[in-house]
């Protein structure tokens, strides 16, 4: 976040374009793409660049959203609190979505989402702003512009605190700091709202300049960047591009490096093998706790075959002893026929009883039978 000082620009055919506005008519959106640094030189008594800024933006019309797109190591702190107020103020949905870096003076529009997702690789830095001096001043001098420095500064902790919930003198110390975030640790801290799982390609260029997601970012008025970071997921580094650590590794080979990691991991995968392993056991006892208890008389092999040679659930196996009591049934009923068929006993023609000796003798206990069971054919 520093005032750089240039020629301000005489029309806006001057002016040094950083930003880019996408209409999409269909579904009455807008994107507003930030790649690179905000503004090459300073906003401050500039009034054609502002101008021609916010033109564009009413130009868009009444659209419902516009996604601010961001990858930036940031710029000029007077274009950021601008570019922040424009979009503040307008009445559509701001998504912010910061697709790599969101450092310094870049942060200060990204408070104008009403939701600021980053790339769970993507990078979030605050500091506190600088100012380039080119010379000579005396200490009067010096102390305005330290002022001056300490007013930008509490504008910039506003502009944070309508985000997260840290207190004025937390952020003011983690910017006096220049802390880092990763994407995710930017969500705990209540800078963004949400990780976006996208990828972030940061080549090293040297000790000034890295490319990320082929956008120049100088880092040269950083006082420290994290090497951690730099080498974040989905980050590589060109001038170590044959490093071991991008090899892909064997297993046996990832075992010696890491062994820790493989010891970890090990034991996570026998715990969970050993409960899967618990709980087929258990429920394979069941299985056979439950044949054996439905099992008639008569099925023993059926069932053995089922606990055993030919595996199945206990409720199969109650459909197998059904299936088998119905065919022993009409078996049953099939011989019986065929015995009487044999046997003739259809041709038998039943004679009352006459009594013995062949006399026609009453015969109480045949009268009784005949009436119990009548004479049929």
């Amino acid at each position: 976040m520093e005032e750089k000082q240039r020629k301000k620009p005489k029309n806006k055919n001057e002016i040094c374009r950083f930003w880019n506005f996408i209409s999409n008519q269909e579904e009455n959106k807008a994107e507003l793409v930030l790649y690179g640094e905000i503004s090459d030189y300073s906003w401050y008594g500039d009034e054609i660049t502002p101008k021609e800024f916010n033109k564009e933006l009413k130009e868009l019309g009444a659209v419902d959203e516009i996604v601010v797109r961001i990858n930036s190591g940031g710029g000029d702190v007077f274009a950021a609190v601008a570019i922040y107020t424009c979009l503040k103020e307008h009445k559509a949905k701001i998504a912010v979505k910061i697709d790599g870096w969101c450092a310094s003076a870049a942060t200060i529009i990204a408070m104008a989402g009403d939701t600021i997702e980053i790339s769970v690789g993507g990078i979030f830095m605050i500091h506190d702003p600088m100012a380039g001096i080119l010379g000579y001043y005396n200490a009067s001098e010096l102390k305005k512009i330290a002022d001056e420095l300490e007013t930008i500064k509490q504008s910039i902790v506003n502009c944070y605190m309508t985000v997260t919930d840290k207190s004025e003198d937390e952020i003011k110390n983690l910017m006096a700091d220049e802390t880092w975030f990763t994407g995710e640790e930017a969500v705990q801290a209540g800078f963004c709202t949400a990780v976006l799982f996208t990828d972030v390609q940061t080549q090293i260029e040297d000790t000034e300049r890295i490319i990320v997601n082929s956008v120049p970012i100088n880092i040269q008025g950083f006082h420290t960047v994290p090497k951690e970071l730099l080498n974040c997921k989905g980050s590589y580094n060109k001038n170590n591009q044959n490093n071991e650590e991008d090899r892909t590794l064997t297993l046996d080979e990832f075992k010696k490096k890491y062994p820790d990691v493989a010891n970890a991991y090990k034991n996570e995968m026998m715990a969970n093998t050993e409960g899967t392993q618990q709980t087929a056991v258990e429920a394979e006892r069941q299985r056979i706790k439950a044949i054996d208890e439905m099992t008639l008389p008569g099925y023993e092999n059926l069932a053995s075959q089922a606990k055993y040679e030919k595996p199945i659930s206990a409720e199969a196996f109650a459909m197998q002893m059904i299936a088998e009591q119905k065919k022993l049934g009409n078996t049953f009923l099939n011989n019986r026929e065929d015995d009487i068929k044999n046997s003739n006993m259809n041709n038998v023609t039943p004679t009352p009883n006459k009594g013995h000796n062949g006399n026609n003798e009453d015969d109480p206990y045949g009268d009784i039978i005949d009436k119990l069971y009548p004479k049929t054919k």
